[in-house]
């Protein structure tokens, strides 16, 4: 079971993926992370996110990020078929798509909330947890704080260790 976050330019309805990171939920070993090189046409940039929030800054994604094709390819390597979980499904999913869109290829994985993993009387457990931890907002920490808050309310959520 694999949790997934992003990291954008903004919140802004032209804002795209910067930053985008994956773990399984009971194999902390298996993960991955990146930077995103933006692509030429996204020319979107949120000064305060980046002097605020993610503290990335578009000199960083140009020198550190990988192409938008790689980025795209990466994750359809790693999660093919797969149902991948995130705390933010609209903005996650609509970042997602921008990335498979610019680089023209095809999304082989989806996105749902990561509250599904949960029974639904531990929702409120689950956010007042999640939202009394501390947010970096960088992909790979933020994926970590789900994956505790997650598995300290529901240890196994309908998926058992063994059975992966």
């Amino acid at each position: 079971m694999i949790i997934l976050d992003v990291e954008a330019s903004g919140l802004a309805p032209d804002s795209y993926p910067i930053e985008v990171a994956w773990q399984h939920r009971f194999n902390p070993t298996k993960f991955d992370s990146f930077l995103i090189k933006p692509a030429p046409s996204w020319l979107y940039w949120d000064t305060y996110a980046e002097d605020h929030i993610h503290h990335i800054s578009r000199e960083t994604l140009a020198s550190c990020g990988i192409s938008i094709v790689e980025a795209a390819s990466r994750l359809n390597a790693s999660l093919n078929g797969m149902t991948v979980y995130t705390d933010a499904p609209p903005y996650d999913r609509r970042w997602i798509a921008e990335l498979f869109r610019a680089a023209s290829i095809e999304q082989a994985f989806k996105i749902q909330d990561v509250l599904l993993l949960l029974p639904p009387t531990q929702e409120g457990a689950y956010l007042r947890r999640f939202n009394l931890t501390p947010v970096t907002h960088r992909a790979l920490e933020d994926v970590r704080q789900i994956i505790n808050c997650v598995n300290y309310i529901a240890p196994y959520g309908g998926e058992y260790p063994g059975d992966i």
